[in-house]
């Protein structure tokens, strides 16, 4: 008889644990898949500047890149948050399946000072970080 009780309680514990991993279940937006058509517009976001050399991150557009018209925070889930990401919009767009030439995104005429900050970065070994559908775009 004790083997009759211990097994429905096992079943009763299962049935409650089941149910209660069901209820807290949840979703974190940016996290789930998406299906793209032919021709979806894709924009590339943009996050910072960061060295191991140096271990201190700037935001992005620190130094003098192509800037678009207005610049706005775009961070897509929780986690970009809590790590302080800064994921912003870019100049830089695809459409998917579809074959595109080089463009160009715009010109920038650097001075004295900007080009000697890009070169104090090249030296630090300092890499961008792109976001292309919430995945990071490679950078050689």
């Amino acid at each position: 008889m004790d083997r009759g009780v211990s097994g429905r309680v096992t079943a009763i514990l299962v049935c409650i644990f089941f149910f209660i991993s069901a209820v807290h279940s949840f979703y974190l937006p940016g996290v789930a898949p998406r299906d793209f058509q032919r021709g979806d517009e894709l924009q590339v976001k943009v996050n910072k500047l960061s060295s191991t050399k140096t271990q201190l991150p700037y935001d992005f557009y620190y130094l003098k890149y192509c800037k678009p018209e207005k610049i706005m925070n775009v961070a897509e889930n929780l986690g970009e948050v809590l790590r302080g990401d800064r994921i912003e919009n870019s100049v830089y767009t695809f459409h998917m399946m579809e074959e595109q030439p080089c463009k160009v995104a715009c010109r920038v005429k650097l001075d004295a000072k900007a080009a000697k900050n890009f070169k104090e970065k090249i030296d630090d070994e300092y890499r961008v970080h792109m976001i292309l559908d919430n995945l990071p775009v490679a950078v050689p």
